[in-house]
């Protein structure tokens, strides 16, 4: 049934050439193939369903908003494929490697808390980046954040690391106005 729905939902979609699609709550465990024929969407929203793989989102290039939050998904590798990616939503995944951001020049909000991210140093080249949300991972170092500078807003809240390293760093980011940390 859900399946379906989510059918109805890309056709609706695509007869209208509608540039957002809303696949959330729907229980899904895949993401239908048909969704690659809407290469012109800009958002998608996958959110609260038990998805864990994405590969299929690869013909989507055209996106800048993508948001996948509460789902199953360990392997953000297809991302590679979004150089418009602006506003990135994966929390509540298993998440444990952001290296495939590195490459996603145009981030300006990632939302990623409670996952398994152990390192923030593919974050390093983020120049656009305004909002960090990264509490509740595996991070034992964020000495990283130093290097985007355009950072306004960082959450960095129930990770393993040393919270007064980290306020060192956060000291060095001058636009930062909201910090939140162990």
């Amino acid at each position: 049934m859900s399946q379906q729905i989510a059918e109805d939902k890309i056709a609706l979609c695509k007869a209208q050439k509608i540039p957002y699609l809303s696949l959330s709550d729907l229980e899904l465990d895949t993401i239908p193939e048909s969704i690659t024929e809407l290469t012109w969407i800009g958002a998608l929203t996958l959110s609260r369903n038990n998805i864990s793989n994405i590969d299929v989102l690869a013909p989507l290039t055209n996106l800048h908003k993508l948001a996948f939050a509460n789902n199953n998904i360990e392997n953000i590798q297809v991302l590679e494929n979004f150089p418009k990616l602006k506003h990135l939503f994966m929390k509540h995944n298993n998440i444990s490697e952001l290296s495939v951001l590195s490459t996603l020049t145009k981030l300006k909000k990632i939302e990623a808390n409670h996952n398994k991210i152990t390192s923030i140093e593919p974050l390093r080249e983020q120049t656009q980046l305004v909002f960090l949300d990264l509490a509740h991972n595996k991070l034992t170092d964020a000495k990283s954040i130093e290097k985007i500078p355009s950072l306004v807003w960082v959450c960095m809240e129930g990770n393993p690391m040393d919270y007064e390293k980290l306020i060192a760093s956060a000291k060095t980011l001058a636009n930062l106005k909201h910090f939140t940390y162990n």
